[in-house]
């Protein structure tokens, strides 16, 4: 068998994203192309360095893979690391394969993760993020230390840009946390019910959308609104509905994202619930329970409940998160058909020392007056000063600009007066935008017509929903006897440890197939990945650690620290979401009531 069958069985084992990348690699490198070879001697100076660089730090990142020498030598030099690889030429790899018997490499326990080439480098990052404790070593072959050092210059950065995002995603897990899990859950009945955003794909072609957001600068500009009502969709994003009811403007679609109870208060007036509700899955459930009509519901991306029990796959949703309900405003009317955007009320900052337009009015002064206290950025804005802005909206504002260099061809027009300014948009008073836009038409009824004349109630979807909420609470009820057993092995571990290894051997591998009993069921990651974001994500960094570790003493510790308290924490939940499990059960048979 060629080398190149032998390593991509072991790849096909380890890393099945670079087997599959390799499966469909039609383009394969000439004989004469450019290759980097490595040296056989170990390169002593180098691996001085890379001593100094990494320190004590437990997971390292290494740019370049060469002919996997380096690779091997720091597996040797560091037996209780972990290394992460990223080899930015597929070609070089490709030669490598097709040269060396690379199985023993490949299969070592401490290369950890491996990418090939730019489109498998935030994978890399994702797998480093996870198991990293504080911070993140990186390393370079030399031939790239001495040759593209602005290269490696600029993946450092991007990790960092990452790793900002990773966090503050893990933060917004735990903060909504059961919320998310009941939010979800809880609405599956209204979702078995409503219209689906992806049944509404280009429903408004070639049309222009207003997103209506909550910033101070829409007072100066709400009065424009009616005049706009004729001419384009008209979203409100999350809060801003208050505004616009309180000046008599119903939008043709109001947009909730937020999933915690204060978002009941936005929509707590009876008026702001007249318009069609554009809800995401993951928003809170009592907004929807008060609305009892044309509603349409978005299995959101990064809602694995949802897309679970519903049997929905992830890459055929068609809205993201963004940190900013306008995001997802902005998403839908593209996703609807608008070409257009105009951006209202998204300051994104404190002009002028304010936080909100008038009339929105869910948050308490004393609150605002620290937030506006304590922001610590000054950012440009629209008129050519600068505002006040907290890290939040600073976020915000990356997240929105990402999502404008991903929607080429989309005419984005930043209309908020005194807002900050925002690459990959053009900003136009909305005087200029009505000129603009005052010969379009766009008729209301169309939105009324998007609810007439098509019931989504389905009988089989709905018993095949109860019938997988059903089965994971039966199921629970058994993890839970599960549990109990495991807790009781996990007891004697450390003991067994310091006074019989063998049976403390034996018992670490009863130990392992038990948890994995636990972790791979189908539907524990979705829950569990919601409930105990944080706690999961702990055990996630150390669980390597735990797995390489070759002192028994220190592994049975590991072990019982680590894992004892996870398992503490997962049966903490099961009540909790026996009861969840119950109430979407009794509303899902309620929807034929």
């Amino acid at each position: 068998m060629s080398n190149l069958m032998l390593n991509l069985n072991v790849l096909k084992e380890r890393f099945s994203h670079v087997a599959h990348k390799f499966a469909s690699f039609e383009t394969y490198p000439e004989e004469d192309s450019f290759t980097y070879i490595e040296r056989v001697e170990q390169d002593h100076e180098w691996l001085q360095a890379v001593r100094e660089s990494v320190a004590s730090t437990e997971c390292i990142f290494i740019y370049g893979f060469a002919q996997g020498l380096a690779i091997a030598d720091l597996l040797e030099m560091y037996p209780d690391r972990l290394l992460y690889v990223y080899e930015p030429d597929i070609h070089q790899f490709y030669k490598t394969l097709v040269n060396y018997d690379l199985r023993d490499l490949l299969n070592h326990r401490n290369l950890y993760y491996i990418g090939i080439g730019e489109d498998q480098l935030n994978a890399v990052f994702y797998m480093a993020a996870i198991h990293m404790q504080q911070t993140l070593a990186f390393v370079a072959l030399r031939y790239y230390l001495e040759r593209e050092m602005d290269v490696l210059r600029g993946i450092k950065s991007k990790f960092e840009e990452f790793q900002v995002t990773y966090d503050s995603n893990l933060k917004t897990h735990q903060f909504f946390k059961e919320d998310w899990v009941r939010n979800a859950l809880y609405q599956m009945a209204d979702m078995l019910s409503s219209t689906p955003i992806e049944s509404l794909k280009n429903v408004f072609p070639n049309s222009t959308a207003v997103v209506v957001a909550s910033g101070p600068s829409l007072k100066a500009d709400i009065e424009w609104i009616n005049r706009l009502y004729p001419h384009a969709l008209i979203l409100s994003a999350g809060s801003s509905i208050q505004a616009l009811v309180k000046h008599g403007i119903r939008p043709h679609i109001a947009v909730t994202l937020d999933g915690g109870p204060i978002n009941g208060k936005v929509f707590s007036d009876p008026r702001t619930l007249e318009a069609p509700l554009l809800y995401a899955s993951t928003s809170y459930y009592e907004i929807t329970d008060r609305k009892t009509d044309h509603k349409i519901h978005a299995v959101m991306s990064n809602d694995e409940v949802s897309q679970y029990f519903m049997g929905i796959d992830k890459a055929h949703t068609a809205l993201s998160p963004t940190p900013t309900v306008t995001g997802t405003a902005i998403q839908a009317a593209v996703w609807m058909g608008a070409r257009r955007i105009i951006m209202m009320g998204q300051d994104l900052s404190f002009p002028g020392g304010q936080f909100y337009a008038d009339g929105v009015e869910h948050i308490d002064d004393e609150k605002i007056a620290s937030l506006i206290e304590k922001a610590p950025h000054k950012v440009p804005n629209v008129q050519g000063s600068y505002n006040q802005a907290s890290d939040s909206f600073i976020f915000m504002k990356d997240s929105l600009e990402k999502l404008f260099e991903a929607l080429p061809g989309i005419e984005i027009i930043n209309s908020t007066r005194y807002g900050v300014s925002l690459e990959g948009t053009v900003w136009k008073p909305i005087e200029e935008v009505y000129e603009l836009i005052r010969n379009h038409e766009f008729a209301a009824d169309k939105v009324a017509g998007l609810f007439n004349g098509r019931s989504w109630v389905d009988e089989d979807s709905i018993n095949l929903v109860r019938e997988k909420i059903n089965t994971t609470m039966n199921d629970l009820v058994i993890m839970k006897d599960e549990m109990s057993a495991l807790g009781k092995k996990m007891s004697a571990i450390r003991e067994l440890s310091r006074n019989k290894p063998a049976k403390c051997q034996q018992l670490i591998a009863e130990i392992e197939k038990a948890w994995a009993n636990i972790a791979y069921r189908e539907w524990f990651s979705a829950i569990y990945e919601i409930v105990l974001p944080l706690e999961i994500a702990h055990f996630d960094q150390h669980q390597p650690l735990i797995a390489i570790e070759q002192n028994l003493i220190r592994k049975a510790d590991l072990i019982h620290k680590h894992l004892g308290t996870l398992i503490k924490q997962i049966e903490s939940k099961i009540p909790m979401l026996k009861s969840v499990f119950e109430e979407s059960i009794r509303r899902i048979d309620a929807i034929n009531m």
